[in-house]
């Protein structure tokens, strides 16, 4: 939105800028790309360069290593068929060789038992290199400046003897691991080259290897330092041969951090260039692989470079590049904006200048032609522009004045219609004013006779509706009235209803009286039943023996008597609550007699006033149905005054119209003429408006 307002030399200026800076900062972009990748090609290079040094190095005394073990294979091999060398003279082979190989810690071999010469048993501890088993077991070793021989050691363990086992079983050239190798009695890290011996059937028969220090190689790697960095050796199963920043890593695993086990399985992938990031930052680590002539077993020569150190050239050409670019943008800059203010800017502003001329009513100029551009063009047609509008004013100017003139005429025809109109119009109105009077009148009676024919209809309908009412009362009346009659005989009834029902609950009280008399005659009984078994039970206790069939039947007499004795007493109970139940049932029953008797009375006086009630509904009736067929005769006359009131009405409402008709036309006439003159004074003043518009402009 800021831009808007901003001059078209600001916003020419930035999209120039922003082009050139785009265009500019494309090219130095991809030549800084080209100069990036160019300097971590050659920092590439260089430790490639460098680590190949040291890897040919160890790879050719490897090779060189194996050539002579494989000599040395050959020649014992030839010892062992032929009989023609004994243990002796394959010891002063083994040494002379080592003293031919400086780089070469121990030459060794070592046979299966009684492979070599079948004397195993003749040389169990014989000389200083036998031990217990008497197999030929000779490790020539340097121990200082001199060369010792010693007998091998743990071959037959599973890690410290691989040097033995993993050839014995893979049958094939083997580099061994760095490990600990006790020589002298001094643990030594050292790596071994292995290579099987085998007859011609492919059997095992035992090795010839050679022993390097890593120390010598640790000492040889140290000294490598391509571009400021550092170079180690990694063995094929990630243990460091050598390290020249860190040598306590030696024969630590090489994947310590989760940075560098990434790393090792990329390069087993054979992705042998990584940028990584350590504690001195980010650097380069390029491993060259190290191959064993016949071995499967692949380490790897490592040159580390701090990315940094590989950069430099990198940024001090991004330093020159920049320095460059920003030079040629700052002139190539300067030079736009030279040719857009004169080639662009300068027409623009002669067409502002002009046109603000215009503005002001100022048609006397023209734009100066100077070229046959975009630009050129413009001022012609520009040119053009002010010549017809020239042309168009002068023609306004005209029309306007003659529209003038005769607007002024119009003004006074419309004046003269008006006032005529207007005396026109007021005849009519108090014309129609009388006429209107005359309506209101009729249409008041109109209205006061339709109220009172409807009045006089509500009476005749509510006249209709009493009677219909008092039909109806006089009918349930009569209704009422019988039922009343039939109540009182239903009382009457009841009444001698509940007297039976009296007498009966007094007989059932009686009975029940002479029912609780006899229930005490029983538990008189049976209390004397118990007295005479109590009083067998005393003899037959004296009876002794004769008298215990007669005790039983007593105690069992007892318990009968006991048992009806209790039975007697909740009878007597039972029958005590009937006489209480009866005694009140008889007293419930007497007052609903005497109830009874006074709704008799009740009832009788009721039948007497429903009786009246008809007799006086019956008059009312005949009263209502005289004053209904009255109220119908004054509803028929009182509609015939109506319609002649609205015949009346009808004429006076049409004559009112009429004038009406006349006065409004006469009022449209005279607005008409009003508007016409007020429009005629309008165009007036709209015309001289115009006449002092058009005075402005100069042409």
């Amino acid at each position: 939105m800021w831009l808007r307002n901003r001059k078209l030399s600001f916003k020419l200026g930035i999209a120039m800028g922003l082009v050139l800076l785009l265009s500019f900062g494309s090219l130095i972009g991809v030549n800084l790309k080209q100069i990036y990748d160019s300097s971590l090609s050659q920092g590439e290079s260089k430790a490639k360069e460098a680590s190949s040094v040291v890897s040919n190095d160890f790879q050719n005394q490897m090779n060189e290593t194996i050539a002579t073990l494989s000599t040395l294979r050959s020649t014992i091999v030839d010892a062992s068929v032929s009989k023609s060398l004994t243990r002796e003279d394959v010891v002063r082979i083994l040494n002379q060789e080592l003293v031919n190989h400086e780089k070469v810690l121990a030459f060794y071999t070592l046979w299966e038992p009684n492979r070599f010469d079948q004397q195993d048993a003749a040389h169990v501890n014989k000389l200083k290199y036998d031990d217990g088993t008497g197999r030929f077991i000779p490790y020539v070793v340097r121990t200082g400046d001199t060369i010792d021989v010693q007998p091998l050691v743990d071959y037959e363990k599973e890690g410290p003897g691989d040097y033995y086992q993993i050839p014995k079983k893979t049958k094939a050239n083997t580099l061994i691991e760095p490990y600990d190798y006790p020589i002298s009695g001094k643990n030594v890290l050292i790596t071994s080259v292995v290579l099987p011996i085998l007859d011609g059937q492919g059997n095992f028969l035992g090795i010839v290897g050679a022993d390097m220090a890593l120390s010598d190689l640790q000492q040889q790697i140290g000294q490598v330092k391509p571009l400021g960095g550092y170079a180690s050796m990694v063995s094929a199963a990630g243990t460091y041969v050598a390290n020249g920043a860190e040598p306590d890593k030696v024969g630590q695993p090489y994947q310590d951090t989760p940075e560098a086990k990434a790393m090792w399985e990329k390069v087993q992938q054979g992705q042998y260039a990584e940028y990584a990031k350590g504690s001195g930052g980010e650097a380069l680590h390029l491993f060259t692989p190290v191959r064993i002539a016949g071995s499967d077993k692949t380490w790897y020569m490592e040159s580390v470079i701090p990315k940094q150190t590989i950069l430099q050239g990198f940024y001090a050409g991004l330093t020159t590049s920049l320095t460059i670019a920003a030079v040629c943008l700052i002139v190539m800059g300067v030079v736009l904006f030279l040719i857009i203010r004169l080639a662009v800017l300068n027409p623009i502003k002669s067409v502002n200048r002009l046109s603000s001329k215009l503005a002001q009513g100022e048609f006397t100029e023209k734009l100066v032609v100077k070229s046959r551009d975009e630009f050129g063009l413009m001022s012609e047609q520009f040119n053009t522009m002010v010549d017809e509008l020239s042309t168009m004013i002068h023609t306004v100017t005209e029309h306007a004045m003659s529209v003038g003139a005769t607007s002024e005429q119009l003004t006074a025809s419309a004046e003269q219609t008006s006032r005529a109109a207007e005396t026109i119009a007021v005849s009519i109105q108090e014309m129609a004013g009388g006429a209107e009077t005359q309506v209101n009148d009729a249409q008041e009676t109109a209205r006061s006779m339709t109220e009172m024919a409807i009045g006089v209809q509500k009476i005749a309908e509510s006249t209709s509706i009493v009677a219909e009412s008092t039909e109806d009362v006089r009918a349930k009346t009569t209704a009422g009235n019988e039922n009343i009659q039939l109540a009182v005989r239903q009382m009457e009834r009841l009444r001698e209803k509940v007297g039976d029902t009296s007498a009966v609950i007094r007989r059932l009280g009686e009975r029940s009286d002479a029912i609780g008399n006899i229930i005490g005659v029983i538990a008189g009984i049976s209390k004397q039943t118990n007295l005479l078994a109590l009083n067998a039970s005393i003899e037959a206790s004296r009876a002794g023996e004769h008298g215990k069939g007669f005790a039983v039947v007593a105690a069992e007499v007892g318990k009968l008597a006991e048992q009806s004795n209790a039975a007697s007493r909740q009878i007597a109970d039972l029958i005590g609550e009937i006489n209480q139940d009866t005694k009140l049932a008889v007293q419930s029953i007497d007052q609903g007699t005497a109830e009874v008797t006074r709704g008799v009375e009740v009832v009788s006086e009721s039948g007497t006033l429903f009786a009246s009630i008809t007799q006086d509904m019956s008059n009312v009736y005949q009263q209502i149905q005289e004053v209904s067929a009255a109220s119908e005769q004054m509803s028929a006359s009182t509609e015939q005054v109506l319609a002649t009131v609205e015949q009346l009405a009808g004429i006076a409402r049409s004559s009112s119209h009429n004038a009406q008709d006349v006065a409004a036309a006469s009022e449209e006439q005279l607005a008409t003429m009003e508007e016409i003159s007020a429009a005629s004074e309008s165009l007036g003043h709209l015309v001289q408006e115009l006449l002092d518009l058009l005075a402005r402009f100069k042409v």
